[in-house]
């Protein structure tokens, strides 16, 4: 059969193939990518390969898609995935950074702050019931026998509650000062090479604007590079990741000088409280640029899923309109064109997960915001001196670390999962 009057309907030689397989009512073969058709000796392209394939029967009727097979499987396999990572792998995976270390080091200590809080309330109701207890205990402890006992069982009950409880006091006090101080230990010896990033960048400056300088003489003249110079500037040093690098010096330079405070290695009361001060502060700048970071990423998040979602809906409302090409004795080039367009539409699980993906994105900035306000909330009771209830800072600090947490995991489980 003559296949040149069916060329100008559609350009793929394989279409006109498959039509003249038709006329002879034989099965139309499928080939897998970068394949060699025996009939036409033509390599299989890229775009018709990614295109997902049906085959038509006898009667002319579409098949089930293979793409429904292949998303079929493939979600039986990321199913599959998911099950293999195991909530002591993750956790394994996140204990091994120092982030991971961190946050649930944050979590112990103010968990243990909390503790230590109600365990006071707790011997401070008992004191206050029986001040005798306090007055006596450490006596009766020194000659504590099986015959005092017997003879005051509540008080010695009372009494050794009490030494119980101030005992987990001291103990939990101790292990929270140090789990501060571990926290301090990891976060130490970022300033020096900090301020060579610094160093560098004012080279970079000064070379920038020598090299300026020496063009505009030669050229324009004095004003000429005076502009040159304050344009190199605002390029370099006028802009956010200047103001980050400056707040992160800031913040590493005051938590090590308390750090080395804490070792001994300086003393001097009024340096302290100085530096105490500024230590918050820059903690404070530092939570207030991260909360403007991730404002500002979460928009351009919403705006790039808006976006897509809007495409989906058009190549949605374009199938709607495309019902039309259906008929009862559709012919193969009509169905092959419809097939087409059912197949372009299904280019669109690629947008789905990119949608999926901007999802989880978004979920991670918004915990990542949620985490930050509440720093922010906890050091603005130190910022400004504000009197709260006991026990305030430990539960903000301990809901930020759990937010931490919860956003570690997430992207820890991501990770591994992807690996399987």
């Amino acid at each position: 059969m003559d296949t040149s009057l069916y060329t100008g309907f559609y350009t793929s030689q394989r279409l006109v193939d498959e039509f003249n397989m038709l006329q002879d009512n034989a099965p139309i073969a499928l080939h897998a990518k970068g394949t060699i058709n025996s009939n036409t000796g033509y390599e299989a392209s890229d775009d018709e390969n990614t295109r997902d394939a049906s085959v038509i029967d006898d009667n002319g009727v579409l098949e089930k898609p293979v793409s429904e097979e292949l998303s079929t499987s493939t979600d039986a396999h990321e199913a599959l995935r998911s099950t293999v990572v195991k909530n002591i792998d993750i956790l394994h995976h996140i204990f091994g950074t120092l982030g991971g270390k961190d946050r649930l080091a944050k979590i112990l200590k103010y968990v243990l702050d909390l503790l230590k809080l109600f365990v006071g309330h707790g011997r401070a109701k008992i004191t206050k019931w029986d001040p005798q207890v306090l007055q006596y205990y450490s006596k009766v402890l020194a000659q504590l026998n099986l015959r005092l006992i017997l003879k005051h069982p509540i008080t010695i009950l009372k009494i050794i509650t009490v030494a119980g409880l101030r005992n987990f006091e001291a103990r939990a006090s101790l292990i929270s000062t140090n789990l501060s101080l571990f926290r301090q230990i990891m976060r130490f010896g970022g300033t020096p090479f900090r301020l060579v990033s610094l160093c560098q960048k004012i080279g970079i400056t000064m070379q920038k604007i020598t090299a300026g300088k020496q063009t505009s003489i030669n050229i324009v003249g004095s004003q000429s590079s005076n502009g040159h110079s304050l344009s190199v500037i605002n390029k370099l040093w006028l802009n956010e990741g200047s103001l980050a690098d400056f707040i992160d010096l800031y913040y590493g330079i005051m938590d090590e000088l308390m750090l080395l405070h804490k070792f001994k290695v300086w003393h001097h009361e009024g340096t302290y409280q100085w530096v105490a001060k500024h230590e918050c502060l820059s903690w404070y700048y530092d939570i207030i640029l991260g909360l403007k970071k991730n404002w500002v990423s979460l928009q351009d998040l919403n705006k790039a899923q808006l976006e897509l979602e809007i495409q989906i809906q058009v190549k949605k409302r374009a199938l709607e309109l495309s019902s039309r090409l259906h008929g009862k004795a559709a012919s193969p080039i009509k169905q092959q064109l419809l097939q087409d367009l059912h197949n372009g539409s299904s280019n669109s699980s690629h947008t789905l997960d990119r949608i999926r993906e901007i999802e989880q994105q978004r979920k991670t900035v918004i915990l990542d915001l949620i985490r930050l306000l509440f720093d922010f909330a906890a050091d603005t009771t130190d910022v400004f001196h504000l009197k709260t209830p006991p026990g305030t800072y430990a539960v903000l600090s301990l809901a930020s670390g759990l937010t931490g947490f919860v956003k570690l995991w997430r992207n820890a489980k991501s990770e591994l999962t992807n690996r399987v």
